[in-house]
């Protein structure tokens, strides 16, 4: 029985946790719109519905961060903890969007090795950001992103996608990664449009726009159960600023999309803030 849904999955296994400590047998699971609290017996309905308001209108309260700890993990660690290593914890690390982006990503880097110019013709962005230059070939204004054009270009964009995905996916939902990804990737590819014309392509500036949303989604949610690792700023960051020196181009004998990778983390910060904004001041819903 469903008795509450959260936009957020820390507060869900907060209220989890506790009614466990009152011996009140349930799960969490990720539904459509969230993370919702769900009792094992039925019979648990009337005290677990008493405790849920309770938890709701004073969310805070000192108990229930106790019965985290009782529970042998923090909220904050319980969301981000990684999957136990079983020899499979690599692919559980990401959901079906993280997946599915990946297989596209791959399928589009094998079609570009059996024919370029088809794919190209097919994929690549308009000529001029117009209804003239489009022609009804909307989804060229995405596309790009999944265009690869080297094993280490498309290897490398792969391993962060799947890393930063994953943690969007996991501790949001698989439609708040594809919507992040989705606008992320329509402003960069625009903005990559006016330095490179159809000249580009690549996953890097969505990883771009999810480090800047997972970054500052906390600043605006404080309840937010995860927070990135500092040394994968530090680490995109320093990379974006070598960019602009020039020196990654001289390297690898390519135009890096240093325009598309700042309009990507631009755009998922202020998402990041806008969001976190949203789902912080969003009350529970009550079955």
């Amino acid at each position: 029985m469903q008795i509450v849904t959260f936009s957020e999955r820390r507060p869900a296994l907060a209220l989890s946790d506790y009614l466990r400590t009152l011996g009140i047998p349930n799960r969490v699971e990720q539904v459509s719109d969230g993370f919702a609290v769900i009792l094992e017996n039925a019979a648990d309905a009337p005290k677990a519905v008493e405790e849920t308001h309770q938890f709701i209108a004073h969310p805070e309260d000192p108990r229930y961060l106790q019965a985290s700890w009782e529970s042998g993990q923090s909220p904050k660690e319980s969301v981000y903890a990684e999957p136990s290593d079983n020899g499979t914890a690599w692919w559980r690390r990401a959901g079906p969007g993280t997946r599915g982006i990946a297989l596209v990503c791959v399928l589009v880097y094998i079609g570009l090795a059996v024919d370029f110019d088809k794919v190209v013709g097919l994929l690549a962005f308009p000529n001029a950001i117009s209804v003239a230059a489009v022609n009804g070939q909307w989804w060229r204004l995405l596309t790009p992103a999944f265009m690869h054009f080297g094993l280490l270009h498309i290897v490398f964009n792969l391993l962060w996608w799947w890393e930063l995905g994953g943690i969007v996916e996991r501790v949001h939902s698989t439609i708040r990664l594809l919507a992040v990804s989705l606008v992320v990737a329509l402003v960069s590819n625009a903005a990559q449009s006016l330095t490179y014309g159809a000249d580009f392509g690549g996953l890097s500036a969505v990883i771009y726009g999810l480090m800047g949303y997972l970054w500052l989604y906390p600043v605006t949610d404080p309840g937010a159960p995860y927070r990135l690792r500092g040394g994968i700023v530090a680490f995109l960051l320093g990379w974006l600023v070598i960019g602009y020196t020039g020196l990654l181009d001289v390297l690898f004998g390519v135009h890096v999309s240093n325009n598309g990778h700042l309009a990507g983390l631009v755009t998922g910060a202020v998402l990041g803030l806008l969001l976190g904004w949203v789902n912080y001041r969003q009350p529970p819903r009550p079955e």
